[in-house]
């Protein structure tokens, strides 16, 4: 006697391989845990609920028709319907949102999408760095700059004051941000780049992820006209979840 497997189990183990990610990385990317996902995708699991469900439809980045099969699977095993309007009703386009706020601010500020690119920066955030000149040519050549790769060029770290330990900073939570993440082609093409920089790959080889990261700590800068400044940061993470 065998124990079939119903069609959103499979579905879920379908879009998650397809995606090239591990049980473990989708138990993280969607807060459960990784038994939780076993269970799910081998039906010993009693039905998920629908905010689940949605979780997993974000995680696994499930446009329309593959989303819908999916839902579609789950009301056929459960009966319970998801709310598809109110769903779609909640996926802002964030990174609109976050340049909105970015362009709207009156202190240097700036937003990243999930890999660490420059999605916007404002003109303070610029002449506070003293990048007007890289900015121009990043939007000349519609060319994304890198967070870190800003960081870690030659020429720029040389205003950091106590750039080593801000760098080890940065790579750490920036391997803590990412870590659901690095089954993706684009990171691992990125991770690539980020180690052909100078002092990169010594630095990422001894930083670890030290736990979630504080939103605010303290660095210093030597701006060309203003002189030696010292900043502290504040951080806004946008989750695109719901609840």
């Amino acid at each position: 006697m065998t124990n079939e497997v119903s069609e959103f189990a499979q579905l879920v183990a379908h879009f998650r391989q397809q995606q090239g990610m591990s049980q473990g990385q989708l138990a993280q990317a969607t807060r459960l845990s990784r038994t939780y996902v076993y269970h799910l995708e081998t039906g010993q699991r009693e039905n998920p609920s629908p905010h689940v469900v949605q979780s997993i439809a974000r995680a696994l980045e499930l446009q329309s028709e593959d989303r819908q099969q999916l839902y579609t699977a789950y009301t056929e095993l459960t009966g319970n319907m998801i709310d598809t309007e109110h769903f779609e009703s909640t996926l802002l386009d964030l990174g609109e949102l976050a340049r909105l706020l970015v362009l709207n601010t009156s202190y240097p500020a700036h937003s990243l999408d999930r890999l660490w690119y420059l999605h916007s920066w404002n003109k303070a955030a610029i002449m506070l760095f003293d990048i007007e000149a890289r900015a121009e040519y990043s939007a000349e050549h519609n060319e994304r700059a890198h967070l870190l790769g800003l960081v870690f060029d030659p020429e720029l770290r040389r205003r950091f004051h106590g750039w080593e330990h801000l760098a080890r900073r940065l790579v750490s939570d920036f391997l803590y941000n990412t870590r659901t993440i690095t089954h993706l082609p684009e990171y691992k093409m990125l991770w690539k780049e980020l180690r052909e920089m100078p002092e990169f790959k010594r630095i990422a080889s001894s930083a670890y992820p030290q736990g979630k990261p504080v939103p605010s700590f303290v660095f210093q800068i030597q701006h060309s006209e203003l002189g030696r400044l010292t900043l502290r940061t504040a951080t806004t993470v946008f989750t695109g979840i719901s609840s």
